[in-house]
């Protein structure tokens, strides 16, 4: 999944709404399934947790601690299985300098990167933790030149970095056998972003999706992806044409010649988009580029209220009668496309950023690059996801909305995760302590908007507060997902150790399809 890719930026989403059930929620606490939880106990300072997930193998859970030795603080590291047990416990005297930047998992290892110093960017440290044994090796990374990361992969046995130095994005590898950098060229410019990375380890190739500015002063996407070891296999480009600017991109990965690359679209330079478009490769030349305006969709717009739809709809049908367009512009996060059978599935997430007042100030923001930043910046508000389905030939076949209420982040991450049961689609996402999903099979709602507490570790539990800006809802493996979040817990028997206790969680989340009708 596209958002899995580590952004090492680390940013924390921050929810900001009643826990209160809404009106119109289905309870779904029997077909949200939480068979497993895990309580990590916190001290008055408190600790931070880091949850780096290792798909079948477990989870590897990284706590950072105030306990000093003469060489620095100890950091234990806690393995869990897929049932979340124990299964060995390992402590690391991490120097006082260091601080960590970035987590991977690959083929039965988990991957930590540490900076070294935070005024020396080409220095870091990674430590290799074998999944069964808690074995580690350490490996001295140097960059050479200083880079502010922004993504960190794990694949065979190279390191792949990318981010900016200088202003300007680039991208390298690192051996990790022979313990030697190698800078990936074609990327150290200034009219380019690296959006994302995505990983494919069946065949040991890695993708980057790359914004790119043309002669006219727009943006189209290119897509080029590489061997593990940097090498390059296929670069395709967009022709967005004269006046079209593409804003952001996702792939499917370039297999036997074809590759579909899909996103958000806007007039001339605007970040605001007017739509998605596809565009289709083989062997590298463009077969065609589809657009299609978010007024072609039939149900963008259904997390707004009925009447305020009504409208909408009312306001495209006086636009086509004369012979006009009705456009809308939005921001979408796009998430990794989704290839099932003959259709090709786009999600993305829609969000607009708030500000209190304006500044005129240069800064970094994540997926980005550099630039204007207000330092009142009050975080970005989502208002729905959209799932639209394409043909091979860039026709939309369906579409879908789910509504995401009061969410609100510091930086653009997934909201909304995604699991794929056949011909069906379910969609959740984590607001105030409660799973809130929706499933869809096309165009039809199978279930609509459903509700599900996060639960605790006994009947006798209340949560009495939480921290709003640690929590969130992941992607583990296969179709299971996982909840995390610190809570203070009272409890009047004294079940749990005591009256009181402050918490870190895990809950293990599975969705039970076979208790929906089709």
């Amino acid at each position: 999944m596209r958002r899995r890719v580590s952004v090492l930026a680390v940013f924390l989403l921050l929810f900001c709404s009643g826990y209160s059930q809404r009106k119109g929620d289905i309870d779904t606490t029997n077909i949200i399934q939480q068979p497993n939880r895990i309580e990590f106990e916190m001290d008055e300072y408190g600790s931070t947790f880091h949850v780096i997930p290792g798909e079948s193998s477990g989870i590897l859970v990284v706590q950072e601690t105030e306990n000093r030795s003469k060489e620095g603080f100890n950091w234990i590291f806690y393995s869990l299985d897929t049932t979340l047990t124990k299964t060995w416990t390992r402590i690391l005297v991490i120097p006082y300098e260091y601080y960590m930047i970035g987590w991977e998992y690959s083929e039965g290892k988990y991957y930590v990167l540490y900076q070294v110093d935070r005024y020396r960017g080409e220095e870091m440290m990674l430590y290799e933790i074998d999944v069964e044994t808690g074995n580690h090796l350490t490996y001295d990374i140097s960059t050479v030149f200083p880079i502010s990361l922004t993504f960190f992969e794990i694949i065979d046995s190279h390191a792949v970095f990318a981010g900016y130095t200088n202003y300007r994005p680039v991208l390298l590898t690192y051996d990790l056998g022979e313990q030697k950098p190698r800078v990936v060229p074609g990327f150290y410019d200034n009219k380019s972003d690296i959006l994302d990375i995505v990983i494919d380890d069946e065949v040991g190739m890695f993708t980057v999706i790359q914004q790119e500015r043309t002669d006219n002063r727009r943006n189209t996407i290119s897509v080029k992806s590489f061997t593990s070891s940097g090498e390059i296999i296929q670069s395709n480009t967009i022709n967005p044409g004269p006046r079209n600017n593409l804003v952001d991109g996702a792939s499917t990965m370039f297999l036997n010649g074809y590759q579909y690359i899909a996103g958000t679209f806007s007039k001339n330079t605007s970040e605001y988009s007017r739509g998605l478009y596809l565009s289709k490769f083989v062997n590298g030349r463009q077969q065609f580029l589809r657009y299609h305006d978010y007024a072609e969709l039939n149900k963008f717009f259904d997390y707004m209220g009925e009447k305020r739809v009504a409208r909408i709809k009312e306001r495209i049908a006086r636009k086509r009668l004369k012979g006009k367009k009705a456009t809308f512009n939005y921001k979408l996060l796009v998430h990794d496309m989704i290839q099932r059978g003959e259709e090709y599935i786009l999600i993305a997430e829609a969000y607009y950023p708030r500000y209190s007042t304006y500044s005129n100030q240069l800064g970094y923001a994540p997926r980005m690059g550099y630039q204007r930043m207000n330092p009142n910046f009050m975080g970005y508000k989502y208002t729905h996801a959209v799932v639209v389905a394409f043909d091979r030939n860039g026709n939309i076949i369906w579409d879908n909305s789910f509504e995401i209420d009061d969410v609100e982040s510091f930086a653009l991450e997934d909201v909304v995760v995604v699991s794929n049961y056949g011909d069906k689609i379910v969609l959740m996402y984590m607001e105030e302590n409660t799973i809130r999903s929706k499933v869809i099979k096309g165009d039809e709602i199978l279930e609509g908007k459903s509700i599900s507490p996060v639960r605790l570790a006994y009947d006798s539990d209340e949560v009495r507060n939480r921290d709003p800006e640690i929590e969130g809802l992941k992607w583990w493996y296969g179709r299971t997902m996982y909840a995390f979040g610190e809570q203070r817990i009272r409890n009047e028997d004294g079940v749990g150790g005591r009256v009181y206790r402050r918490v870190f969680y895990i809950n293990k989340i599975q969705y039970h399809l076979e208790d929906i009708a089709n």
